[in-house]
């Protein structure tokens, strides 16, 4: 087989992939990733902080707002994506996690910013090393009811 017949199969190939990806509507083109990663991305952060906003007021950790959470994140990117698939699945776990971290980071800033310490006396890692630690060694009640948000965000995802 000559090189050229090689390239010609090759191109066929690739070809063929892309007709297919065009008429399938389980693929995203990159910029419709982009969009779906950022809208999924602006939702979580609004949902994280609406979360520890409610939280910090009513001084209740309750397993249904991680939940709502939850949904509301996997709800969106599904909208936004119009697919139901593993990979909106992953990505919706994702943006739930981001959720549940930024609500961990509201509830530990709040607290601070009431006693007057902004952003200049405390750093945003260390903000965000405390909210990772709060998040998975604070509280075991906290720990189980994200982890069973992760896995509805999973399956409302796919």
């Amino acid at each position: 087989m000559s090189f050229q017949n090689k390239y010609k199969e090759y191109k066929e190939r690739q070809e063929a992939k892309k007709y297919f990806r065009s008429n399938n509507d389980q693929f995203l083109d990159s910029s419709q990733w982009m969009k779906v990663i950022g809208f999924g991305l602006l939702v979580s952060i609004i949902c994280g902080v609406v979360l520890g906003l409610v939280i910090y007021a009513l001084h209740i950790t309750s397993s249904l707002f991680y939940i709502v959470c939850a949904l509301a994140v996997a709800g969106a990117i599904n909208k936004i994506s119009q697919i139901h698939s593993s990979q909106m699945a992953i990505l919706s776990v994702v943006c739930t996690f981001v959720c549940y971290i930024v609500g961990e980071m509201t509830m530990i800033y709040l607290p601070l910013h009431e006693m007057g310490i902004g952003l200049e006396y405390v750093s945003i890692l260390s903000i965000l090393s405390s909210s990772i630690q709060s998040l998975f060694v604070g509280d075991l009640f906290t720990t189980i009811v994200a982890v069973i948000g992760l896995f509805i965000a999973y399956t409302v995802a796919k």
